[in-house]
């Protein structure tokens, strides 16, 4: 009889253990409205929802204040969506500009948004498809977005990754792009420790 009742009441503690495990929701920001980037984050453009993420729940942002204070966003984040951590920085933004690079899909994985490159430009030879000398375009660009790219019909992988470059560096990379010299960038781990 008393080894009955010990079963009983170990089931009911399980099955309460269980349930209350299964029932673990993370309170996270959710994008109230469309988010650019550049924007600062407030709950003007926020808004918390209680939800069952698992373990991928540590790849959204907690919903603290602390952690929005002086936070922008460093991509678009469309209204409704969770907020993921690589899309906000502390950083300030200032005059910074967002261009857009479709690169070779072989880029160290450590290029991801919040990381630094260097930005180098090798242009094309005249009459050829030959590329001349790299020269090095512009050192501490942050990479604000960074997205795989399907290969399409002639199957070429890639990666466009979304640069915030200054201002004085803007016209020699949007001619470089127009002009399809090879833009080369490799990482920057001193980024990292600013």
């Amino acid at each position: 009889m008393a080894l009955g009742a010990v079963l009983v009441v170990a089931s009911v503690i399980g099955t309460v253990y269980l349930v209350r495990e299964l029932n673990h929701t993370t309170e996270v920001y959710v994008a109230g409205a469309n988010i650019t980037l550049g924007e600062e984050l407030s709950m003007q453009n926020l808004r918390t929802e209680n939800v069952q993420l698992g373990e991928s729940g540590v790849q959204y942002l907690e919903a603290n204040p602390e952690l929005i204070t002086n936070a922008r966003a460093n991509t678009f984040i469309g209204a409704g969506e969770f907020i993921p951590n690589n899309s906000i920085t502390h950083n300030d933004l200032g005059s910074r500009r967002p261009i857009n690079i479709d690169l070779p899909a072989d880029l160290t994985p450590a290029i991801t948004p919040g990381s630094f490159v260097d930005v180098w430009i090798a242009q094309r030879e005249k009459g050829g498809s030959a590329y001349g000398v790299p020269e090095q375009l512009a050192s501490m660009v942050e990479v604000s977005a960074r997205v795989a790219r399907a290969g399409g019909l002639v199957n070429q992988n890639g990666t466009n990754l979304e640069l915030l470059v200054e201002p004085d560096h803007l016209e020699p990379l949007l001619q470089a792009l127009a002009n399809e010299s090879r833009i080369i960038v490799i990482y920057n781990p001193a980024g990292t420790q600013q």
